[in-house]
């Protein structure tokens, strides 16, 4: 059941919700927010859900509720909800997303979470809070990425588009090599991109030339069979010599009758 009655409730009542998808609160963004809230009050009330008796846990607002307490308020405005711990962790997910301040990897780790805890497919999942299934999919493959990649695009500021690039990479080591670069050189999305296609390029180009040689030291070691064979005239003794390319593998067999 929903109330939009707002209620004034003692921060000391409220415990932090374990799936808020936040992680991160930017100490400046909450010092802003913190004066705001000194000069103008809370204009949007926390959203909580009843517990045990005097305890109160929060659904939404946990920035709202970080700056009020840096503005040393005893009280926040909230509206309680009586909600079950899906409908919780959904509505602490939608309105983060709602106001666009959700970084895109805390919002990728929110879809994981509510697909494995609920068991949400990506399209149950995209009906439930009407983002795209493409969106939620393209969010969750950035968490393919190591955990220290990951911080280091948060830590760094680095775009969705910088990580997407990474993943285009399938080796860890060089991603980590390539994520160095593009902070030490601080380069924007087109350069990590460039940089990227550069080394997938360079890395096709060594594996044609691989293949260059070892199909030339194929022929020259078939070329050196075949020459044996006729050298040693077996073909007038009933030999056979019958080769067979198999793609990835070249099969020979030689057939030598066994003189009586």
């Amino acid at each position: 059941m929903f109330s939009k009655k707002t209620t004034e409730i003692p921060v000391n009542m409220i415990r932090a919700n374990k799936q808020q998808p936040r992680s991160v609160f930017a100490e400046e963004q909450l010092i802003e927010l913190r004066d705001s809230i000194k000069e103008f009050g809370i204009l949007q009330p926390l959203i909580l859900r009843r517990e045990a008796i005097g305890e109160y846990m929060l659904i939404a607002g946990e920035r709202r509720l970080r700056a009020a307490i840096l503005a040393g308020l005893d009280k926040v405005p909230a509206i309680i909800r009586d909600a079950t711990e899906e409908e919780a962790g959904m509505i602490a997910l939608v309105e983060n997303i709602q106001r666009e301040n959700l970084g895109y990897i805390e919002e990728a780790k929110a879809y994981k979470c509510l697909m494995e805890k609920y068991g949400f497919s990506q399209l149950e999942l995209s009906e439930r809070i009407g983002k795209n299934q493409s969106t939620i999919s393209n969010k969750i493959r950035i968490l393919n990425l190591p955990e220290d990649i990951q911080e280091l695009l948060v830590d760094n500021k680095l775009t969705e588009r910088h990580a997407r690039a990474l993943l285009k990479i399938d080796n860890d080591s060089i991603r980590r090599v390539i994520i160095n670069k593009v902070i030490k050189n601080n380069l924007n999305v087109k350069q990590t991109e460039k940089l990227v296609d550069e080394y997938i390029s360079r890395k096709e180009q060594k594996e044609k030339e691989n293949n260059k040689i070892r199909h030339i030291s194929y022929k020259l070691y078939l070329n050196t069979l075949r020459k044996t064979f006729d050298d040693m005239a077996l073909k007038e003794k009933g030999a056979t010599f019958e080769q067979e390319d198999l793609g990835d593998n070249l099969k020979v067999i030689i057939t030598i009758p066994i003189c009586q």
